[in-house]
């Protein structure tokens, strides 16, 4: 039964995958809810393919180059990859991910009244900008067992702008390294 899980699962992946690179991110936010909702079941998928010696993906180091990324280039990944789920104000409104208020340097797992993943609440210490650059690669593979269903920002400059513009979403940012 696990193997059939782990096939449908790769199936199912790259079918999202696919529909990323062919139409952008409203293919995936027109998916049905049952898809939606088994994606968030994956994590006994997860487990077993932890437990069986995947290795999960750890992207290069970014925090040196947080300098000299590009705010408006990370404002507008923003408005394409995250603001569907997510807002940028200190008021959280109504969006199904948390605010991302704040969210580098805040403690992981913590804005009140959203509901996370073990994965996530598991993940102990304040969110870095390498601990955004890890999770923003791929989230589903990077923490196994994530809500979050957005495929990730593969491209390194295009996640190093989206960090940098991540960090000026507050009243007082976290110096760069």
């Amino acid at each position: 039964m696990a193997s059939a899980r782990c096939a449908s699962t790769t199936l199912l992946n790259a079918n999202v995958r696919a529909t990323w690179t062919s139409n952008g991110p409203e293919s995936i936010r027109r998916l049905s809810l049952s898809v939606a909702s088994w994606l968030r079941a994956q994590r006994e998928v997860a487990d077993y393919l932890i437990a069986h010696g995947v290795i999960l993906p750890t992207p290069a180091p970014i925090s040196k180059k947080l300098a000299a990324a590009d705010v408006e280039k990370g404002r507008s990944s923003f408005s394409r990859l995250c603001a569907y789920c997510h807002n940028a104000v200190p008021d959280e409104g109504a969006n199904q991910g948390p605010t991302l208020w704040n969210v580098v340097g805040r403690d992981k797992a913590s804005v009140a009244k959203r509901r996370y993943s073990d994965a996530l609440l598991a993940w102990q210490g304040v969110l870095t900008y390498e601990d955004l650059n890890k999770f923003l690669l791929e989230p589903m593979l990077t923490t196994p067992g994530v809500y979050m269903e957005l495929p990730g920002v593969p491209d390194e400059t295009e996640r190093t702008n989206l960090i940098a513009y991540l960090r000026t979403l507050s009243d007082t940012p976290i110096p760069l390294p």
